[in-house]
């Protein structure tokens, strides 16, 4: 059941590659640590673009950004957090026996889900104004809230990625796999 999973996130992260490889769903571990980087990536994105209004005001640059973290952030990570809250999460939830193990799970399940919760407030206070910078349209991006809204994510990747591989690797088959896999492309098409 390990497989693929049963590598750390470093010994996945540090494999030496020419050409970027595709995750695809066949691997929803990967692909769930995959939008994790590209989410990492987005919100460099954001903190550069609040850096770039400060130094250098309101230019296609700054658009060009701008629509680049709305486009990830309005779609692609909220299909990332219904991939876990209503697929892997009930998944474990069904998998992990009662016990000491199901109340740790469900504590972190709790967690992971305000923290789903916090990002999507944060990002309510960002979406007008990158709005406007997408359109061209000079507005301020708050320091604060930016890196609110980045140091809020980085925690919730950290905690979920500590607990994820664990989990796959001892409560979901290759079944199971398959299963999510095909919910997270349906919930993209």
């Amino acid at each position: 059941m390990a497989g693929r999973a049963g590598r750390t996130l470093m010994e996945r992260n540090a494999r030496p590659s020419l050409f970027s490889t595709v995750v695809g769903f066949d691997d929803p571990l990967e692909m769930l640590l995959a939008c994790h980087r590209r989410i990492e990536r987005q919100l460099e994105t954001l903190e550069r673009l609040q850096a770039h209004l400060q130094a250098h005001g309101m230019d296609a640059d700054a658009s060009l950004a701008a629509q680049s973290v709305l486009r990830y952030f309005v779609k692609a990570a909220e299909d990332h957090h219904e991939d876990e809250e209503k697929d892997l999460f009930p998944l474990l939830e069904m998998r992990i026996p009662a016990g000491e193990e199901k109340a740790r799970f469900n504590a972190l399940r709790e967690n992971l889900e305000a923290d789903h919760a916090a990002v999507r407030e944060q990002w309510s206070r960002l979406r007008k104004p990158l709005e406007a910078i997408a359109d061209g349209i000079p507005r301020a991006l708050p320091a604060a809230d930016v890196q609110r809204f980045v140091s809020a994510y980085r925690a919730h990747i950290a905690v979920e990625e500590g607990a994820l591989q664990d989990l796959f690797a001892r409560w979901i088959d290759d079944s199971d796999r398959g299963a999510l896999g095909r919910s997270m492309r349906a919930r993209r098409i």
